[in-house]
């Protein structure tokens, strides 16, 4: 049986990360694309007539005769658009909120039943329950963290023109990384409030702080180029689609934006797909984060399960 509460060290975080996949790897993906697949399906058929619609006002209308008035009231000119936009952005909104906390949310579940042996409706339930709280972390992220990081970073940036910003750069990326994750994963599984967390972060990463951000940034490289590989051959393969429908049409220089239904199908499958995979890369990190997180909890762990058995032999 996989175990959670087990000292790491460097390449036990990375090793373990992908020995979870291994055994729990076809039980985590099928609840996630159970969940994830009628969201991403309706984004697809939303982006198909946003596309559909937007080529549609290009091909009749040119650069010349478009005014600022037009522009303005693009919106107002087509409802059906504004509609589609914020159906869209709902569903993105829900999507993000669900797949950065469901490895935290599975995790959490292994750990208290000590199997996967719970279902799609068990992880909804236990994100219905913690849906709040995502919520509360997420704003103070936003509005919080992300605004003193942004300074932190900016920062380095500016010392990499002297050199000693480069490793110190290096070293605060999966730093931060890392420390935002186990705040979100001590704000989920943990009694803490959010400055709690975060604080609680900070100590375990402190623990073993280079074989943790060692580890988070090996698995973030990793993913990174498998990530941008897979993104390119999308780009490509779109640029050749569409130099393909350009030779195709005879009329291109007349009405260069009137692709076909096929070529707005392939640009739709492409974004869904990008989409899916995203979301896959980044429950990839997260799992790698939580390894991270109960390796560093588990001395806390293992002492308070001694504790309790002594007290049961006592009995």
């Amino acid at each position: 049986m996989f175990e959670l509460y087990k000292k790491r060290q460097l390449g036990d975080y990375i090793v373990d990360s992908f020995t979870f996949f291994k055994n729990f790897g076809k039980h985590f993906f099928k609840i996630f694309f159970a969940i994830n697949v009628g969201m991403l399906l309706i984004m697809g058929a939303l982006m198909y007539l946003f596309l559909e619609t937007n080529f549609k006002s290009l091909a009749g209308n040119t650069l010349e005769k478009t005014t600022p008035d037009d522009l303005f009231n693009y919106f107002e000119s087509y409802p059906l658009l504004a509609g589609f936009a914020i159906l869209f952005v709902v569903i993105v909104i829900f999507l993000s909120l669900f797949n950065s906390s469901y490895p935290i949310l599975y995790l959490k579940l292994i750990a208290e039943k000590n199997t996967n042996d719970f279902t799609t409706q068990d992880i909804l339930a236990a994100f219905r329950k913690s849906l709040w709280k995502i919520i509360k972390f997420g704003l103070g992220v936003v509005f919080i963290i992300f605004p003193v990081l942004f300074i932190v970073i900016i920062a380095l940036f500016f010392l990499c023109f002297v050199l000693v910003g480069i490793p110190l750069l290096i070293v605060a990326i999966p730093t931060l990384f890392t420390w935002v994750n186990l705040s979100f994963y001590t704000y989920l599984t943990e009694d803490k409030s959010f400055f709690e967390s975060l604080n609680h972060a900070h100590l375990l990463l402190k623990e073993d702080f280079w074989s943790a951000i060692g580890a988070s940034l090996i698995v973030m490289i990793m993913v990174q180029m498998i990530q941008a590989s897979i993104t390119m051959f999308f780009y490509f393969v779109g640029i050749f689609a569409f130099l393909f429908f350009a030779i195709a049409n005879p009329d291109f220089e007349k009405m260069p934006f009137e692709p076909s239904p096929v070529f707005l199908i392939l640009i739709t499958v492409a974004f869904v797909l990008i989409m899916a995979l995203s979301n896959i890369f980044s429950n990839v990190l997260v799992i790698n984060q939580g390894i991270i997180y109960y390796s560093l909890g588990a001395d806390d762990r293992i002492s308070a399960t001694e504790i309790e058995s002594i007290g049961s032999n006592n009995e």
